[in-house]
């Protein structure tokens, strides 16, 4: 998109924000991953990567480092359309010992997903071994895929990575 996804405006109103004001109605603790200043506009923690430059796995890795609950729950900032039934069905199903990530049936969604914290030394060893695909990730680990097509929420899944995505995104949005 050329610019820092999280901070484009959809529907007038950073893409970030449609997340963080969900999960302060929610009450769930909450802090943001990146090593750009402007998000701290929002009022919440903002932490740069611990392990830099390795994409989400760092992103993960940083949460766990700066976090002392038991499950991280990882959303990504571009998926403007996850919902309060999304995260419930999420957390609802979340096991201490196993990663939960979300699909639609046919794709699985790992920036949409609950990482127990005890599994840091795990995340850091695919980091050093650069095994950065968090889809690998976490088949290679106890997990449970929730499927929400089933569920009949599966657009929250939706993340927009160009502007004509965008487009398509806010105009079905406003049909709504």
């Amino acid at each position: 998109m050329g610019t820092d996804k999280g901070l484009v405006l959809f529907q007038g109103i950073p893409m970030i924000r449609h997340i963080l004001n969900l999960l302060d109605e929610l009450q769930l603790t909450t802090s943001i991953i990146s090593s750009n200043p402007d998000y701290l506009q929002f009022g919440k923690p903002v932490y740069s990567d611990v392990i830099p430059d390795k994409g989400p796995m760092g992103g993960l890795y940083t949460a766990m480092e700066n976090s002392k609950a038991t499950l991280i729950l990882l959303l990504a900032c571009d998926m403007p359309s996850i919902n309060k039934e999304g995260i419930e069905s999420l957390l609802k199903s979340a096991k201490s010992d196993k990663v939960i990530a979300a699909t639609n049936g046919k794709q699985i969604s790992p920036l949409f997903g609950c990482y127990p914290r005890s599994m840091k030394e795990e995340v850091k060893k695919a980091i050093l071994a650069d095994n950065l695909k968090m889809q690998d990730f976490v088949m290679s680990q106890p997990h449970i895929l929730l499927d929400l097509k089933a569920l009949k929420n599966s657009e929250v899944l939706e993340n927009i990575n160009t502007r004509e995505e965008l487009n398509i995104a806010e105009n079905k949005n406003n049909r709504r």
